[in-house]
C-alpha cells in the first residue's frame, strides 16, 4: 500500500478544507481503532482477572501498571517521533496496544497479566502523544481547531461503541472473542498508521518548521491570548505582496522571536497542564466512585447508572470538544472557553456530591446522576480541547509533539493521582467528600486560568504592538 504524499508548508497553507490534508483521514481511523480496542478491553480485563481467580487488588494493579507504562512512554515519545517519524510510531503503537492481549486467551496469571499491561501501556502512551501531535502537523494552523474537533469525535465515538460492545461480547461470546476483536482493531489501526505521510518536501513532519519565524511568533502571540497563532501566519502571508515587504516582515519577526523565547517550556505549559490535570481529577471521581455511590443509595438502579453513566459522560465530552474546536477555529483564538469548561466541570461534580448527600431513589437518582455526568462531561470535553490548543499556541510548531506529550502526561497523571487522592478522601469523608474535593481542585485550576488570561494580556503587550507595526508597514 503506497503512502500518501506529504505537502510542503506552502502547499499546506493553501488547503481550504480539513479533509484535503493528506493523512488526516488515515490518522482519524487509526485513532478510532486504537481507542476502540482500548475501550473494548478496559472494562473486560478486570472482570476476566477476577473470573480466573485473581483478586480485586490484582485487577486494580493491572490498570495501575498500564497507566504507569503509559505516562513513562509519553515522556519518551516526542524523542521517538523526532528520530523515526510518525508512521513507525503509529504502527508500533497500534500493534502494541492490541496484539499482546491475545496472550490473555492462554494465560491470565499475574506475571503475564502485568507484562502484557506494560506492553499495552507502551502502545497507548505512544498513540496518545502521536495522534494529538499529528492533528497539528497535518493541517494548516487556521484549521487546527477543526482537526482537534474531528479527533474528539473519533475518540468519543470509539469509546461510545467500545465500552458497551466489550461488555456485551464478554457476556455473550466469551473473553476470547473480545481479545481477538481488539487484535483486529490493532491490525487495522497499524495499516492506517502506515498510510500517514512521513516527510514534507524539505523536511520531516514535526521538524520542518523549527526555524520558521512565523511559527515562533505564533507561540509569542499566545501569551496574550489575543490573535491566535491558529491564523496569524496566513494573514501575514496574504498581506505580503512583494519581496521587499516579505523580507521586512521576516526580519522583524525574527527580531521579535529572538526576544520572545526567554520563558522555559514548563512555564508556558503550566496553566494548560493545570487545567486538564485539574479537571481530570473530576473524571477520576466519576469513573471510580459514581457506581459504588449509586449502589449504596439504591441498588435497583445502580446497574443502569453503572452501565450508562460513563457512556453519557463520554457522549457529552465529545459534544463539548467538538463545539470548543469549532469555536476556536471561528475566532482564531484558543482558551476563550477554558473557564466555561472548568466551571461546568465544577458544577458536575458538585451535583454528584449533593446527590450522594440527598440520597434520592429511583428515577430521581438516575436523573441527577445523568445530569451530573452530562454537565461534567460537556465541560471536560471543552477543557480537553482548549488545553491542547493552548499548548499548541504557546509552543512553536516544531514542538507540537512535546505539547502533545505534556497534555497527555498531565491528563493521565491527574486521572491517576486523582483516583488515589480521592480514594483516601472517600475512605475518610465518604463518597460525597471525594466529589467535593474534586470540585475544590478544579476551582484552583479555574482560578489559575483566569489569572493567566489577565496577566498574559499584559505580558507581551509591547511585543505584539511591535509585530503589528511590522505587519502593516
Amino acid at each position: 500500500m503506497a503512502r500518501q504524499q506529504a505537502l510542503s508548508l506552502q502547499e499546506l497553507d493553501e488547503i481550504d478544507s480539513l479533509w484535503e490534508a493528506p493523512g488526516l483521514r488515515a490518522t482519524l481511523v487509526s485513532v478510532f481503532c486504537a481507542f476502540g480496542g482500548w475501550s473494548l478491553l478496559l472494562p473486560v480485563i478486570p472482570l476476566a482477572v477476577i473470573q480466573h481467580g485473581g483478586s480485586d487488588s490484582l485487577a486494580g494493579l493491572s490498570t495501575g501498571v498500564f497507566m504507569a507504562a503509559t505516562v513513562c512512554t509519553q515522556a519518551c515519545t516526542p524523542w521517538a517521533i523526532r528520530t523515526l517519524g510518525f508512521p513507525p510510531i503509529m504502527v508500533f503503537a497500534a500493534l502494541m496496544l492490541g496484539l499482546p492481549a491475545l496472550v490473555y486467551i492462554l494465560d491470565m496469571s499475574p506475571v503475564p497479566l502485568l507484562l502484557v499491561a506494560v506492553l499495552r501501556g507502551i502502545g497507548f502512551g505512544s498513540v496518545t502523544v502521536a495522534e494529538a501531535a499529528l492533528i497539528a502537523e497535518l493541517v494548516p494552523p487556521r484549521l487546527i481547531g477543526h482537526s482537534s474537533a474531528a479527533l474528539g469525535v473519533s475518540v468519543g465515538v470509539s469509546q461510545l461503541v467500545g465500552f458497551p460492545l466489550g461488555l456485551w461480547m464478554y457476556s455473550t461470546c466469551g473473553e476470547g472473542v473480545v481479545f481477538a476483536v481488539a487484535a483486529l482493531y490493532a491490525v487495522i489501526g497499524a495499516l492506517c498508521g502506515a498510510w500517514i505521510p512521513s516527510r514534507r518536501r524539505g523536511g520531516q513532519i514535526g521538524l520542518s518548521s523549527s526555524s520558521s519565524p512565523s511559527s515562533s511568533i505564533d507561540a509569542t502571540a499566545s501569551h496574550s491570548h489575543g490573535d491566535s497563532g491558529i491564523n496569524s501566519r496566513d494573514s501575514v502571508d496574504a498581506r505580503s505582496g512583494i519581496d521587499e515587504q516579505n523580507n521586512a516582515v521576516t526580519q522583524g519577526r525574527e527580531d521579535a522571536s529572538a526576544q520572545s523565547y526567554t520563558a522555559a517550556t514548563w512555564k508556558l505549559a503550566a496553566v494548560p497542564g493545570l487545567a486538564i490535570g485539574g479537571i481530570a481529577t473530576g473524571f477520576a471521581a466519576f469513573s471510580t466512585f459514581l457506581a459504588p455511590a449509586a449502589e449504596t443509595i439504591d441498588v435497583n438502579v445502580a446497574g443502569l447508572i453503572s452501565a450508562a453513566g460513563l457512556s453519557v459522560l463520554g457522549g457529552c465530552q465529545m459534544v463539548g470538544r467538538v463545539l470548543a474546536g469549532r469555536y476556536a477555529s471561528t475566532t482564531g483564538e484558543a482558551g476563550n472557553l477554558a473557564v466555561v469548561g472548568l466551571v461546568s466541570g465544577i458544577l458536575g461534580v458538585v451535583i454528584a456530591g449533593a446527590m450522594i448527600v440527598a440520597q434520592p431513589h429511583g428515577a430521581m437518582l438516575c436523573t441527577l446522576a445523568f445530569l451530573a455526568t452530562c454537565v461534567f462531561g460537556f465541560g471536560f470535553g471543552i477543557v480537553q480541547n482548549e488545553a491542547l490548543l493552548m499548548l499548541f499556541e504557546r509552543l512553536p510548531r516544531s514542538k507540537s509533539t512535546q505539547a502533545s506529550a505534556l497534555w497527555n502526561m498531565t491528563f493521565d497523571t491527574g486521572t491517576g493521582l486523582g483516583a488515589v487522592l480521592l480514594g483516601l478522601v472517600a475512605s475518610a469523608l465518604a463518597y460525597q467528600g471525594a466529589f467535593f474535593s474534586a470540585a475544590l481542585i478544579i476551582f484552583v485550576a479555574c482560578a489559575a486560568v483566569i489569572g493567566d488570561r489577565v496577566v498574559g494580556k499584559r505580558r507581551v503587550m509591547h511585543a505584539r504592538s511591535a509585530v503589528q507595526r511590522i505587519d502593516i508597514s
